[in-house]
């Protein structure tokens, strides 16, 4: 007797244990899925069980994916209900069951604007810029050449010695140059652009003789009798402001000529 009565309580316990899994619904889908999500957070809501991890049916998406799938399980629930506002209220009442799956996605940053970087003069600027420099150079020399003329004029000085010969030189190589530029820039021809940088080379080493030649040795080269000696040079600024304006055009126009 009492063995019949305990292989009767097991069947009993099995038989309302198969009664109890099968009134507890669908086990929650598995997998990390869109449709799975959904599918256990309609339950979920269904079944009045607050979620508080996120499940596996949920693990592996994106937080906008899990948004969505709990949001169409929402209203999933409340599509049965009449009205909007009593869409509205069961929506809210239900939301607390999933609320842990729901979070706010942050709004994509704006792209960071890069700085571009500077780029270099172009050749044709650099082109100008040395014809500009180019113009200081020869008017600042012709105005020497003037004054030079002038004075030797006034005192009745023959243009003798190499002084008279390094100026003109000097002069003609800073115009045939110059001139040459001004074919380079008409034409494009990078010849042209080096002929001319090599033309100022020359000219500006003709310069460089005529501002270490001293005026003694250019005076004791004048016979005697031909009068008082030449004027003596240009006042130092002048000269300054012509040398220096000579080597800014030698490095622009080097600069544009290699491009």
């Amino acid at each position: 007797m009492p063995r019949h009565y305990a292989t009767t309580m097991m069947v009993a316990g099995a038989a309302l244990a198969g009664a109890v899994v099968g009134c507890s619904g669908q086990p929650a889908p598995t997998g990390g899925s869109a449709n799975a999500c959904f599918q256990f957070a309609a339950s979920a809501i269904e079944r009045h069980v607050t979620v508080t991890a996120v499940p596996p049916a949920c693990e592996g998406l994106s937080q906008i994916e899990v948004n969505t799938s709990v949001g169409r399980a929402l209203r999933a629930a409340a599509a049965g209900v009449r009205g909007r506002v009593g869409q509205r209220e069961l929506i809210a009442r239900d939301s607390p069951y999933v609320a842990a799956l729901i979070r706010s996605v942050p709004a994509s940053s704006p792209p960071a604007v890069t700085a571009r970087p500077s780029r270099p003069p172009s050749r044709a600027a650099l082109s100008l810029a040395a014809l500009a420099a180019w113009l200081i150079t020869v008017g600042l020399g012709l105005s020497m050449m003037a004054r030079w003329i002038t004075r030797t004029r006034r005192h009745g000085t023959p243009h003798r010695g190499r002084g008279p010969v390094l100026n003109f030189t000097h002069l003609g190589l800073a115009l045939t140059g110059l001139l040459t530029w001004i074919g380079y820039l008409v034409t494009g021809v990078t010849g042209l652009a080096w002929a001319a940088c090599g033309l100022l080379l020359a000219g500006a080493s003709l310069g460089m003789a005529l501002v270490f030649l001293s005026p003694a040795g250019a005076a004791a080269e004048t016979r005697p009798g031909d009068g008082p000696p030449p004027a003596a040079r240009p006042p130092v600024p002048v000269i300054a402001a012509h040398i220096t304006a000579a080597c800014v055009t030698i490095l622009l126009a080097t600069l544009a000529a290699i491009g």
